[in-house]
């Protein structure tokens, strides 16, 4: 999906609006922390690094993926375990604007990653890191 960069953040408060009633949604300079880090499919996947197509690599400003990666433009909390983000990927000779819906389940070892535009959440477990 193909978002503007002026528009981000109605695109951005209209994905959380649309999930059921909870806090009211607030603009963030970058990722939170409890999202940082290395998030694979399966916990045994970790040790595979950036060769296993389910890599992702959360930082405070940019995301990283098996075949893309680029900046944050913009962050949308909703609550502590809930955001949702629009990132300037760029892979394999192509650049597009991504928005994404991330959240944080239970002790926050898990992640549920919506891709809008596409049906179906990919869930991945967060690595052990350093």
């Amino acid at each position: 999906m193909l978002v503007p960069k002026t528009g981000s953040a109605l695109v951005l408060a209209a994905m959380l609006a649309a999930a059921p009633a909870a806090p009211a949604a607030e603009r963030l300079n970058q990722i939170p922390a409890p999202f940082q880090g290395l998030w694979m499919a399966e916990l045994r996947q970790c040790q595979r690094g950036p060769s296993d197509e389910s890599w992702l690599r959360i930082e405070a400003g940019r995301l990283s993926f098996y075949e893309s990666s680029g900046p944050v433009l913009a962050v949308v909390a909703r609550g502590r375990d809930e955001i949702a983000v629009i990132t300037e990927l760029s892979g394999e000779g192509s650049t597009w604007l991504q928005p994404l819906r991330l959240r944080l389940e239970g002790t926050g070892q898990r992640l549920a990653v919506e891709t809008v535009g596409v049906e179906g959440v990919m869930g991945r477990v967060r690595c052990p890191g350093p």
